[in-house]
């Protein structure tokens, strides 16, 4: 009877081990999976000068595209700092000659990259702003960045 007790204890802590051991292999390969590698930086630049290059092209259909594009991968690459894109965002948020909508998905994109520059653009078409809708919806952005 001890033997049998002995001998399942032992099994039991070899199935215990091999479970932990196992966990810590996913947990490894998931953290892995979520740290950049140098080639991954390199493809997310690349992605990063395109989107930047389409936002500056002069075809509206191509900067809200490049917007939203911008703005889904923000959605999947949380901690990848979109920097580059902050100052032609805030130009065409700024800019009276910019599509309605290519404006309000760049204060929508600014708000997500949380920024102090995105930021201070926002606040400033909150403040002064001849498209109301836009206006309001920078009140909107900066009162929900205010309660987060």
């Amino acid at each position: 009877m001890k033997r049998r007790t002995m001998i399942l204890a032992v099994g039991l802590l070899l199935v215990a081990l091999s479970v932990q051991a196992q966990e810590g292999k996913s947990t490894t390969r998931v953290e892995r999976q979520h740290k950049y590698t140098h080639f991954q930086k390199g493809k997310m630049k690349q992605t990063e000068s395109s989107i930047l290059a389409a936002i500056e092209n002069e075809s509206v259909g191509m900067q809200q595209t490049a917007v939203q594009a911008l703005r889904d991968l923000e959605q999947m690459v949380p901690d990848y700092p979109f920097s580059s894109l902050i100052t032609p965002l805030s130009n065409k948020l700024q800019s009276a000659q910019t599509d309605p909508v290519v404006r309000k998905l760049a204060a929508l994109a600014l708000d997500e990259l949380h920024s102090d520059a995105g930021d201070a653009a926002i606040r400033a078409m909150a403040e002064k702003c001849d498209d109301k809708g836009l206006q309001s919806l920078c009140e909107a952005l900066l009162v929900r960045s205010n309660l987060e």
